[in-house]
């Protein structure tokens, strides 16, 4: 029978720090053409959807495919809205070897090591300050990813929901005593005080707004995973250094997707994190951006790098 792992089997081998060399890897893995990651979105109905991303990496003795749902019924009883598995298959026989009931888990770890790769290679080395526009799970993780790469003083918080900005606040000053938190109830003020900017949402109309942005500030977007998504002004884009996990995936969704169908860039003007140096000069006329959609190459090199340990524990 193929095992089955629970997250709680899975939880012990994720960690922010430990994942960020992983989501390098996988960066360049796609800017080098050395992987096939197809993504396929299903959109059941106005409020849910399922995300199903698979890939492939030479040399890797595994590949894998995920299959992650969202649920607006979920959100509105209060339970966690992402649910989902990742199917993991050996690549010389393409036999099944486990199946990981993570929950989105590997997902949100995966997201939140890329986050703090972005930042580290994007955002300005002097950043004091943040705000996350979003409450939810990644929320929390992309600040706790930025935290490891960026010595950061002062972090804001806002959201729809007042109550769960105040728990997601709560939770960040406990974890980070030496940081102040900050509930923000007002976005055009907070925005243009702070270094970088992280939106966590699936929101399909722009919260962020091209008024608040000023030039030396980074902008990463979380919720640039879907055609139907656009948490952030589309014509941030035209000043902007525009920063994408892979430009065939960002014709296609978030920010990058409505901003080349309004005309207000080309995706010639795109340009791969896989790309990047170690570190990238700041943009003098506008922000730089980071809109990750998200591939399954993703998946499968934080898999990969626990995988021999999770297999041993398989047959101990």
């Amino acid at each position: 029978m193929i095992p089955v792992l629970s997250s709680a089997d899975i939880r012990p081998f994720l960690d922010i720090q430990n994942l960020i060399p992983t989501a390098k890897t996988a960066f360049q893995a796609i800017s080098n053409g050395d992987v096939q990651t197809p993504v396929h979105v299903l959109h059941l109905n106005e409020r849910a959807d399922m995300h199903i991303k698979s890939a492939t990496l030479p040399d890797c003795p595994i590949f894998t495919v995920k299959m992650a749902g969202w649920s607006g019924v979920l959100a509105d009883q209060g339970l966690p809205t992402s649910s989902g598995m990742i199917a993991v298959f050996d690549s010389a026989t393409c036999k099944p070897l486990a199946i990981l009931c993570d929950d989105h888990l590997i997902s949100d770890y995966r997201t939140a090591a890329a986050g703090a790769y972005v930042a580290q290679i994007l955002a300005p080395k002097s950043a004091s300050s943040a705000v996350v526009i979003g409450t939810g799970i990644q929320a929390g993780l992309q600040i706790e990813a930025l935290l490891h790469v960026r010595a950061i003083k002062q972090v804001h918080i806002w959201g729809r929901s007042a109550a769960k900005a105040l728990a997601l606040k709560t939770n960040l000053q406990r974890k980070f005593p030496d940081v102040d938190f900050y509930v923000a109830t007002d976005l055009a003020n907070v925005v243009p005080q702070t270094d970088v900017i992280i939106a966590a949402t699936g929101a399909k109309k722009p919260i962020l707004r091209s008024e608040w942005v000023r030039p030396g500030q980074h902008i990463t977007s979380v919720g640039s995973d879907d055609a139907t998504k656009c948490e952030i002004d589309p014509v941030i884009l035209k000043s902007a250094n525009v920063y994408v996990d892979a430009i065939s995936s960002a014709q296609r969704f978030g920010a990058p997707h409505h901003a080349i169908a309004a005309g207000f860039i080309t995706a010639s003007e795109l340009i791969e994190i896989g790309e990047v140096g170690i570190s990238c000069a700041a943009n003098p006329d506008g922000p730089t951006l980071a809109c990750l959609s998200g591939l399954g190459i993703q998946d499968l090199t934080a898999v990969a790098s626990f995988w021999d340990k999770l297999r041993h524990n398989l047959t101990a």
